[in-house]
């Protein structure tokens, strides 16, 4: 696990004080007034309040950052999703790494490239059945300390959102079909060629900003779930078994 030079303690104290009620919604100050209030250097104090404006808590204002309300969660997490429709889901962790971002990696989350990102990878189970290889990638500042926690039975969307007050206004989702690459074969079960089902999926703050990019690969064959937990790729998968 890569160590990365990031404010934690700050921004703990400084996310605490805007969801607290501490620092009221709608005050507007400049970083350097924010610094001198939490004894932070200038410095970390715009990598915190850079993080907070990925995160949905403000909004720059010109030479100043506006203080955004809290925001309560309404986007449903594939987690409450499964659960909600009768299914037992859980995750196998496989892998959680701090890695610099790739390009792809980078442009999807709009980050620069080399930019610390974590890497979780897991393998999404459904009523004991293996359904999904997927990878998630996070900027670090968004979850910092993410390694220690733990997601086999609780939702990753909700832990971002309770602990790390990352909250998802939005999500962007694209399909497809495409040949199962070495590692969905070994996680899913899957024979070369096998087609597999591809989600890619977009979190992204009130703020436009993006907080998780998921990468999930799914088993096709696995319909009966498909068609509840993504229906929008039900019909490419109807298309592609009627041909």
């Amino acid at each position: 696990m890569a160590t990365v030079d990031f404010p934690r303690d700050l921004q703990q104290r400084f996310e605490s004080a805007i969801v607290n009620g501490r620092i009221p919604s709608g005050f507007r100050a400049a970083a350097e007034k924010f610094a001198a209030d939490f004894g932070a250097s200038l410095a970390d104090m715009r990598r915190v309040l850079e993080s907070a404006h990925r995160k949905g808590l403000v909004q720059p204002a010109g030479d100043e950052f506006e203080i955004l309300a809290p925001l309560n969660p309404s986007v449903e997490s594939l987690f409450q999703h499964t659960s909600r429709a009768g299914l037992a889901p859980s995750s196998s962790i496989r892998r959680v790494v701090v890695e610099p971002a790739a390009e792809h990696v980078a442009q999807r989350l709009q980050i620069d490239v080399g930019s610390p990102v974590y890497r979780l990878e897991r393998t999404r189970i459904v009523n004991e059945e293996v359904i999904a290889n997927q990878v998630n990638f996070i900027p670090y500042e968004v979850c910092p300390g993410l390694e220690d926690d733990d997601m086999t039975h609780h939702s990753f969307q909700r832990l971002l959102e309770g602990k790390y007050h990352a909250v998802v206004a939005d999500v962007r989702e694209e399909v497809a079909l495409q040949a199962a690459g070495a590692e969905d074969q070994a996680v899913l079960g899957l024979q070369a060629n096998s087609p597999v089902l591809v989600v890619q999926r977009l979190s992204l703050s009130r703020t436009g900003q993006p907080l998780v990019w998921a990468d999930i690969h799914i088993r096709p064959d696995r319909y009966h779930y498909v068609a509840s937990l993504w229906p929008q790729a039900a019909h490419l998968l109807n298309r592609a078994q009627n041909h």
